[in-house]
């Protein structure tokens, strides 16, 4: 009886590995082994080996439309945000909001890009650097300085706060 039920557990994995398997082969992804990079890395590698490299290249250009050189560096850099446009993956725009520097195009791209690198110039840092050094001082003096108990999480966003206002420059 112990026999059976060994063998019974023992078949029952397999057989649901086999027929599960089956079922996901019709969804696996391009590439030999059901894993693009993989797959595709391997049949290049076979074709360099054979030095057929450019015939393999050859055959996925025809058969992907891949477009490459001074053709598709023409279509990329001149064509409008309505042609081709840079879309980040859902979580991406959850976490950085619909409107992202990475979802921007056109005028408003410029506009963000040109606050972004005029707030980011070494000489704008160094200044935002002073504040900030300045007011980590004052903070440690005022609510660390002497104390017997501090609470390091509730303090540190205050200081940060506080360092954000006065970089930022909403008050004085």
């Amino acid at each position: 009886m112990s026999i059976f039920l060994a063998m019974f557990l023992f078949l029952i994995p397999i057989f649901l590995l086999f027929t599960k398997g089956r079922r996901s082969l019709k969804r696996q992804p391009l590439g030999s082994i059901g894993i693009p990079m993989i797959g595709q890395s391997l049949g290049l590698l076979r074709a360099m080996r054979a030095n057929t490299a450019e015939k393999w290249l050859e055959q996925r250009i025809k058969k992907y439309v891949v477009i490459y050189g001074q053709a598709a560096n023409k279509f990329v850099f001149t064509s409008d945000s309505t042609t081709l446009s840079n879309q980040q993956t859902q979580s991406v725009r959850t976490i950085l909001g619909e409107q992202n520097i990475l979802e921007l195009s056109g005028e408003d791209h410029k506009r963000v890009r040109g606050a972004l690198v005029s707030f980011l110039k070494p000489e704008s840092l160094n200044q935002y650097v002073g504040k900030m050094d300045e007011e980590v001082k004052k903070h440690l003096e005022l609510h660390w300085q002497g104390k017997q108990q501090v609470k390091p999480n509730e303090q540190a966003l205050v200081n940060a706060y506080n360092s954000q206002e006065k970089i930022i420059g909403i008050r004085s």
